[in-house]
């Protein structure tokens, strides 16, 4: 019924994604690179019970003495083959039996199944976008707004001046990254170790794209791609660069519409409407809900380890909240 496939177990991983819609975030090589970053201990979760089949990557982390569980960075989260309304019970007793304290599941809204999970512990205050590419591209590019449009008739030109060569786009990638999150003044998350960046631009299923400038690369986006979806992943420029990041995210959109892939993941802002969000729906995105479980498995202690922190415990606000840096 329940099953903890181990990153070593290539084939056993392989084999509980068929059949499930899942995205980049949910293989074992996007997995084992994120573990190259420091966390201990990532494994999929596997349940199966007649015909339902459900899955999720997760990383079991240690807490003064304690266990408590989260999806590895990304859009991954519960999915599966169909309905199956006794999930949260039978996911209760999985949690319970492995003495889990808690633990923050972030959902993948195109796999979401509303039967996985209590509206209790579901929390959300921001979006996905997302740009359906089963239209023509002459319709893409109509539902661009009028900025994005005068931007984008300059792509022919443009795409003149494209690298697709992984090695230069991957030194690239390194060398800018972390002066690139430190100007956009991006969470502590995101401070990949640059093994995890290699890894990530070596995968297969993975599609890199940069701008040069005078023989420069200036500008780069990596995508990663299942045949059921493609994600943005990385989108890294130097400052004069940055005017070419819609020319190389228009790339992308032509490049998983020849592969047959039916939706692209833009991703999201932090907050409702903020300057991130407005980016995405400049591009004739539309959006999701971005669904957050929030799960105590153990009230008492739960409680017991946010008063020893000293903060509150109330699910609304950062969880688990005794895990908060507190400066």
């Amino acid at each position: 019924m329940h099953k903890c496939i181990d990153l070593s177990s290539e084939n056993e991983w392989d084999d509980a994604l068929k059949g499930i819609r899942h995205s980049i975030f949910h293989t074992r090589e996007y997995c084992k690179a994120i573990q190259l970053s420091g966390e201990s201990k990532i494994f999929l979760y596997c349940f199966e019970k007649d015909d339902a089949k459900i899955i999720c990557p997760l990383i079991e982390k240690e807490y003064v003495g304690y266990k408590d569980i989260c999806t590895p960075y990304g859009f991954s989260g519960f999915t599966g083959n169909k309905d199956f309304p006794d999930f949260p019970k039978y996911w209760d007793e999985f949690s319970r039996g492995k003495k889990y304290v808690c633990s923050y599941i972030s959902i993948n809204p195109l796999f979401q199944n509303n039967s996985y999970f209590s509206d209790n512990d579901a929390f959300s205050k921001a979006s996905l976008y997302f740009i359906d590419l089963n239209v023509s591209l002459t319709e893409l590019f109509e539902n661009l707004n009028s900025n994005r449009k005068r931007q984008l008739k300059n792509y022919k030109k443009t795409e003149a001046f494209f690298t697709y060569d992984k090695t230069e786009i991957t030194e690239f990638l390194i060398k800018n990254y972390y002066d690139f999150l430190k100007r956009i003044n991006a969470s502590q998350a995101n401070y990949f170790k640059t093994e995890t960046l290699k890894q990530i631009c070596s995968l297969e299923n993975t599609f890199a794209v940069g701008y040069k400038s005078d023989e420069e690369i200036i500008s780069v986006y990596i995508f990663g791609y299942t045949k059921y979806c493609a994600d943005c992943l990385f989108n890294v420029s130097v400052v004069e660069g940055r005017q070419y990041t819609p020319f190389l995210l228009w790339c992308g959109v032509k490049y998983f519409r020849t592969k047959k892939i039916p939706v692209i993941n833009l991703g999201g802002g932090s907050n409702t409407g903020d300057n991130i969000e407005q980016s995405k729906i400049r591009y004739g995105a539309y959006g999701l809900p971005f669904v957050n479980l929030k799960q105590i498995y153990f009230q008492d202690i739960y409680e017991k380890l946010c008063m020893e922190k000293k903060v509150s415990s109330d699910k609304s606000g950062y969880f688990p909240a005794y895990r908060k840096v507190i400066t």
